[in-house]
């Protein structure tokens, strides 16, 4: 029904002819496309005028964030080039000329295009919704609201309504449930998860997968368990996505029956491999055969024996990569022995150390093609290291816990030196960098720290505030486990992993004789095994659990209700995976693309010749953030003909010579 606008055909023509020649101005102004991010260095005072620079076209860039405390007056100029497929803006070019007689025909088609304001309207609501998590009986209300005014009347009252016409999700539709004692299981298909988030260039042969599996906590007052099968593609993008969930107020009773959805279907899919769109060489969207494997299962030590069916971290038997035998010391399993000969896949299979395996049961996942139980179970650094080791030892100093009672615990910090080292952490706030997620906290709030400030203190902050507080021998010892988990996280020291490996060994020697060898642990005899991981996959974080606990974080906001949370999560997925969000492809055919956004105009200043407007106080790169104004992310290292220079920031400015933005920044001596 055609309804009542006050606006004369006149005035929308009029209108629509203002805003066209708007966007076409818009997108006449926009520079063209250069090359990728180069880095133009001029040794000049902050008096002097600019040198010369038509010797500096073609060097490379390369900015690390850095930290330093004193500079001198040389300033830098770092020239940030784009050199990125903007396909929004090829597509209203191609729009406007395409479509240029519709701009003359608005009278005949003005109820058109207000019909397709309103659609696009809807489309953006609904993407704004899912994409923010808003539960459904809110957006109900805002379009209730949105319905009272005359543009939105058309609107439907309800947020299933708006979702289903444009997200195509089948509310109507039941959704899939199978029994799974003592709970329910939903599987969400791992084929499924492969073709929703591999990256549309992937040019390897096979898609290498790894697989997490872990319980998630629902609730506080309540049994209320997830136990997600999770799993990323470790090439390229690595977005994790959901292969199954089970849902229950206790884990699953048998680990086969859990699984038996996944091995069936990861078993049809190595032997007959699977069929995904991507570019192929002339960047043109066909159809692909790739083959799968299953690169490695990531899981902490008690979800990795309930997959296996092996002894948990407490037993004698119980480590998975070698034949130790663990000893009982004051009421705890501990393992000193470092020199034990390695478990094999062929010695799982044959159950040579009986010991090591649950009476009477073998695990259905030796039926996966090509599998090693050994070997492709990592050891996952975050919960062997992180939450395990380094957390044992801030327990330890400060004495917190069963663990840190003083009649067994040797090394022991006196209080007034806990809080001397509290005061450290605190101090160095104001200097960590957006990089990190979260600043250091004091040691009295130790048990409530997350995985990645634990990572925080073992990497860098605790060289640091440790340094002549605590005894030389702990010390030390701390570094050997400092420089290890340097060397295994870094994907360019495999020159240095033998190193590393005597490190760990030295570390866990040592802890013994300093803390006491009950204190050697299931976790604290794995680092001895770290080093076969990095000569597997390289960089440990490459085969670790934090990509999976961030979603895991996700899929218990999807939860907004505690009635049937496996179906509200399986909803809030259709939503998420049928809606089509307007984003640009990655593009791998040059890895040298970043995308520089410039935010917060300023006029303050400094600046110096060639130099000019539009001045900006904040660089965001693919993952740096540069703040001029911020001292912890206004230091960078830049790497200019294999010569680093160390530089504090002091404007994001455009250059009128080279015409193009620059960073201007004091070097140091």
């Amino acid at each position: 029904m055609h309804r009542k606008n006050c606006m004369s055909k006149s005035t929308k023509r009029r209108r629509l002819l203002e805003e066209t020649a708007n966007v076409l101005d818009n997108f006449l102004e926009i520079p063209p496309l250069t090359s990728p991010l180069s880095v133009c260095v001029s040794n000049v005072s902050v008096n002097d005028d600019l040198e010369d620079n038509s010797d500096l076209n073609g060097i490379e860039r390369n900015i690390s964030p850095a930290s330093a405390s004193h500079h001198s007056n040389v300033i830098k100029t770092i020239n940030i080039n784009e050199n990125i497929l903007n396909k929004e803006i090829n597509n209203l070019e191609k729009f406007t000329r395409d479509n240029s007689n519709c701009v003359y025909s608005v009278d005949d088609r003005s109820e058109t295009f207000e019909n397709f304001q309103q659609l696009d309207m809807k489309s953006e609501l609904s993407k704004w919704a899912v994409e923010y998590n808003v539960p459904n009986n809110t957006l109900s209300g805002l379009l209730k609201v949105l319905k009272k005014h005359d543009c939105f009347s058309s609107f439907p009252s309800d947020a299933r309504t708006i979702h289903q016409t444009n997200t195509n999700t089948p509310y109507s539709q039941p959704i899939q449930i199978k029994t799974v004692s003592p709970g329910i299981y939903h599987h969400f298909g791992l084929a499924n998860g492969i073709q929703q988030t591999i990256d549309k260039c992937f040019s390897d042969e096979t898609i290498k997968l790894v697989i997490g599996v872990d319980g998630l906590p629902l609730a506080k007052s309540s049994g209320s368990t997830f136990w997600p099968i999770l799993g990323y593609i470790r090439q390229f993008n690595q977005t994790v996505f959901p292969i199954g969930i089970y849902w229950g107020h206790e884990k699953p009773g048998d680990s086969n029956i859990f699984m038996n959805d996944f091995i069936e279907e990861v078993r049809d899919l190595i032997l007959n491999g699977i069929t995904v769109e991507l570019f192929n060489k002339d960047k043109q969207l066909v159809n692909l055969k790739k083959k799968i494997a299953i690169d490695a299962f990531c899981c902490d030590v008690p979800a990795k024996a309930f997959l296996l069916k092996t002894k948990g971290h407490t037993g004698f038997y119980s480590c998975s990569r070698c034949s130790v035998q663990g000893t009982f010391l004051l009421r705890r399993v501990c393992f000193p022995d470092l020199e034990c000969s390695k478990r094999t896949h062929q010695d799982f299979l044959n159950k040579i150390q009986e010991q090591h395996h649950t009476p009477g049961h073998i695990t259905n996942i030796i039926n996966i093609p090509d599998i090693d139980v050994v070997q492709n179970f990592s050891i996952d650094y975050m919960h062997c290291v992180i939450l395990g080791v380094m957390k044992k030892m801030l327990m330890l100093w400060k004495g917190s816990g069963e663990i840190g009672r003083v009649g067994v615990n040797k090394q022991k910090l006196p209080s007034n030196l806990v809080k001397q080292i509290s005061t450290r952490l605190i101090s160095l706030k104001k200097y960590i960098p957006s990089d990190f997620s979260r600043k250091p906290r004091s040691l009295d709030e130790l048990s409530r720290w997350k995985a990645t400030e634990l990572r925080q203190f073992l990497l860098y902050t605790g060289p640091v505030v440790l340094y002549l507080q605590v005894s030389k021998k702990i010390y030390y010892n701390f570094l050997y486990l400092n420089v290890a988990m340097t060397i295994f996280l870094s994907p360019n020291f495999n020159h240095l992993a033998l190193d590393a490996q005597a490190l760990m060994v030295n570390f866990v020697k040592q802890f013994g004789k300093l803390y006491g060898n009950k204190f050697i642990s299931n976790n604290v005899h794995s680092l001895i095994h770290l080093y076969d991981d990095y000569e597997k996959y390289g960089s440990l974080d490459q085969v670790s659990c934090f990509k999976f606990e961030n979603y895991m974080s996700k899929l218990k906001k999807m939860v907004r209700k505690n009635e049937k949370p496996l179906q509200q999560v399986v909803k809030r997925y259709w939503e998420q995976c049928n809606l089509k969000f307007d984003h640009e492809t990655t593009m791998y055919f040059n890895n040298d693309n970043i995308r520089p956004k410039f935010e917060k105009l300023h006029t303050e200043g400094p600046l110096i010749r060639d130099m000019a407007s539009p001045q900006y106080k904040i660089l965001i790169l693919e993952k740096i953030i540069i703040k001029i104004h911020s001292d912890s992310d206004s230091y960078a290292s830049v790497n200019t003909n294999g010569e680093t220079n160390i530089i504090k920031i002091v404007n994001i400015c455009y250059n009128s010579l080279l015409k193009k933005e620059v960073i201007l920044g004091r070097k140091f001596e």
